[in-house]
């Protein structure tokens, strides 16, 4: 409309361009009385005019007269007019997936080009610009299916410039169809519990190439889950039930197919391998049978048993093992196996059937005779059988039956002293073989005297005492005894009543006395007593004062001066010469003391000693000292603190390693006031004390 005003509104004078080849006169521009916009004016070209045509420029002699204005303008531009549609543009052909859709974009006038939009649901999916006339074209994909597809075409005079927009009426993809499908909807298989049936593959043309077949079992109006494929075995829950099977066969843009199978009913199956079970064990009373099934085929079946005895099931005989009883004997015996398996027809089988023999009665605990086979005793049958045995029994004395003697004990009395004794147990129970079991002979004894305290010796144990010995306590109470005497084991000759003198020979030994105890009828019962350990009793070997040869007069040893002065006077010599040369060791003072007399001395002499006897091995282990001598550690005295108070300055005391006289067995000497303490040392063998008084041991 501006143009339009422009050249409305143009001086009368300006000359307008004109088509190529006319000439006319000057005149106003034509003025398109309807309201529509005025038709596109294309204006010359500038420059030169064509060969032949008049120039554009005006001259001054051919120049139109012109309504003059105060301002000069230059003339406006004239647009082309837009295209004008004749004819809606239509979308040709059948929407259906794999199809193909084109159109020629409607009729127009004006229009030098035509630009194509495809949309489907709204989104544009293709644009492309052709000459006007000539068509596009879209080919419809699977995705497309269902899809509502709109097409714009926008004319225009030239490509890119400005045009009109018209849309063709839209329209809906539709699914293709498969075509050419074929399918047999029998249902392959024998419809029995664990067996596979199937369906066949369904054909169909290249419609759709990539066509997909999905397979759904039924059992009745139910899917049965998992089973999904083409092949389908067959369970226990499928008997008598109607199954079969749903084909779809499915393409991205293509209309699924279902496709139904016949109905088959599902069946029990049978056992392909049902063996007929055979019975092993002992076939008498008492025995264990045991029912062997075979293999069943297919496995997994449930295997029950029940005895039968004849014809007549025997009740609670229901286990794989069965043991016979006496109500079996001479019967026939056999087993019923039976086969159950969900989906499967129980089957029974029967063994074949055997005579229950009589049966072997066994012991369940070994026959023996129990009790102590000797006079004045009982003795009894212990035994083990199986509850319902019924015993008999028969003693015999030298494989002879005793009269009488049918019980299952028998009493020995006086006259079986000396005889062989065994006996027979028959046993018997229904249904089994009557047995007789015999023990081995056994000899028959004396009776037996019981100790209950045994022998004791009593008496003093000093030399020349007597002793006497107790019997102790028996039972029965014997009538008689005997003893022996024994010295350290030996037997003492001589010594064979019930008292006993010691006599030197027995100093520091072991005495014992053997007691016999006799009865009538019973063995000897004899017993030793414990042992009475003597002491060592000391012995006078050196009767006074005088020189002796060590050797054949005295013999090395510990010996003991008796004695009660205080001028003692002894010495341990290696001759018998008058010079000092001949003394290894002496001692002077109290005569309560000890030498030690070596293998390698010659001689000993004693002056005022009083007699020498050996030395006991014990001691009073006293814990005071009043009396001046020597004294033995741990035997005479305690070792120990003492304590002395006496009033003298003289009193000398020594530790003795030995009773020697040597200088080198004082291990430590004291000399000084009687107030003392000393400290005895238990290690030490000896203690010397003179002049001290009475020590007390702290």
């Amino acid at each position: 409309m501006a143009l339009l005003a422009g050249l409305l509104m143009a001086p009368a004078a300006q000359a307008l361009p004109m088509e190529t080849g006319s000439v006319t006169e000057p005149a106003p521009a034509p003025v398109d009385p309807a309201p529509a916009d005025p038709a596109p004016v294309d204006p010359a070209p500038a420059g030169p005019a064509a060969e032949g045509q008049p120039s554009a420029e005006a001259t001054p002699t051919e120049t139109a007269p012109a309504e003059v204005t105060p301002e000069e303008t230059v003339p406006a531009e004239v647009a082309p007019a837009a295209p004008e549609n004749i004819s809606p543009p239509a979308i040709e052909g059948d929407p259906v997936v794999g199809g193909t859709l084109t159109s020629t974009g409607g009729q127009w006038n004006g229009a030098g080009w035509i630009q194509y939009s495809w949309i489907i649901d709204g989104v544009p999916v293709q644009t492309a610009g052709h000459g006007v006339g000539e068509a596009d074209a879209l080919a419809i994909v699977p995705s497309m299916a269902g899809k509502s597809i709109l097409l714009t075409v926008v004319a225009s005079t030239e490509a890119q410039a400005p045009g009109t927009e018209v849309s063709a009426a839209a329209v809906t993809v539709r699914p293709a169809a498969f075509t050419g499908v074929v399918w047999s909807n029998a249902v392959t298989g024998r419809p029995a519990a664990g067996q596979e049936l199937s369906v066949g593959t369904p054909q169909w043309d290249t419609s759709a190439s990539q066509g997909a077949l999905a397979y759904q079992w039924f059992r009745g109006s139910l899917a049965i889950g998992s089973a999904t494929t083409s092949r389908y075995t067959v369970t226990a829950s499928d008997v008598g039930q109607k199954l079969w099977a749903k084909v779809t066969l499915s393409a991205p843009g293509f209309t699924s197919v279902e496709l139904s199978s016949v109905q088959v009913t599902g069946v029990s199956a049978t056992f392909v391998t049902a063996p007929v079970p055979t019975v092993s064990g002992t076939a008498s009373v008492g025995e264990v049978q045991t029912a062997n099934a075979g293999t069943w085929a297919p496995g997994g079946a449930a295997l029950s048993y029940q005895w039968y005895r004849g014809t007549a099931a025997i009740a609670g005989a229901v286990g794989r093992t069965y043991t016979t009883s006496a109500a079996d004997y001479g019967k026939a015996l056999k087993v019923r196996v039976r086969a159950t398996k969900a989906g499967f027809v129980t089957v029974d089988r029967f063994s074949a059937a055997r005579t229950i023999a009589a049966g072997t009665i066994v012991a369940t605990k070994p026959l023996s005779v129990v009790g102590t086979h000797r006079y004045g005793n009982t003795v009894k049958v212990s035994q083990g059988w199986p509850s319902g045995t019924t015993f008999r029994y028969q003693w015999y004395r030298n494989g002879v039956a005793i009269r009488g003697g049918t019980g299952y004990a028998l009493y020995f009395n006086p006259s079986y002293i000396g005889s062989r004794v065994n006996v027979k147990v028959t046993v018997s129970k229904p249904g089994y073989a009557t047995r007789s079991v015999t023990t081995g002979a056994v000899t028959v004894g004396r009776a037996l005297i019981t100790l209950k305290t045994a022998p004791r010796i009593t008496g003093a144990t000093s030399l020349g005492s007597v002793l006497t010995a107790n019997p102790g306590t028996y039972s029965p109470a014997p009538s008689a005894y005997a003893y022996q005497w024994y010295r350290n084991g030996a037997a003492i000759s001589g010594a064979r009543y019930r008292t006993y003198r010691l006599t030197a020979a027995d100093n520091g030994r072991s005495i014992t006395v053997r007691v016999s105890a006799s009865l009538i009828y019973s063995d000897t019962r004899v017993t030793m007593s414990p042992a009475l350990k003597l002491p060592v009793w000391a012995v006078t070997v050196l009767r006074g004062d005088g020189t002796y040869r060590v050797g054949t007069q005295i013999k090395p040893g510990l010996y003991k001066a008796t004695g009660t002065g205080s001028g003692c006077y002894w010495e341990r010599l290696n001759g018998f010469g008058s010079s000092l040369d001949y003394v290894n060791a002496n001692y002077y003072g109290s005569a309560r003391t000890y030498v030690q007399i070596l293998p390698g001395d010659v001689g000993f002499r004693s002056s005022g000693c009083g007699a020498w006897t050996t030395v006991p091995s014990t001691g009073a282990k006293a814990t005071s000292i009043t009396k001046d001598g020597t004294y033995r550690v741990g035997i005479d005295i305690l070792p120990g603190d003492y304590y002395g108070y006496g009033s003298g300055s003289s009193c000398y005391m020594a530790m003795l390693s030995g009773f020697g006289g040597t200088l080198d067995e004082i291990y430590d000497n004291y000399l000084g006031s009687a107030w003392v303490i000393v400290t005895i040392p238990s290690w030490v063998k000896g203690f010397e004390v003179q002049g001290c008084g009475t020590l007390v041991r702290g």
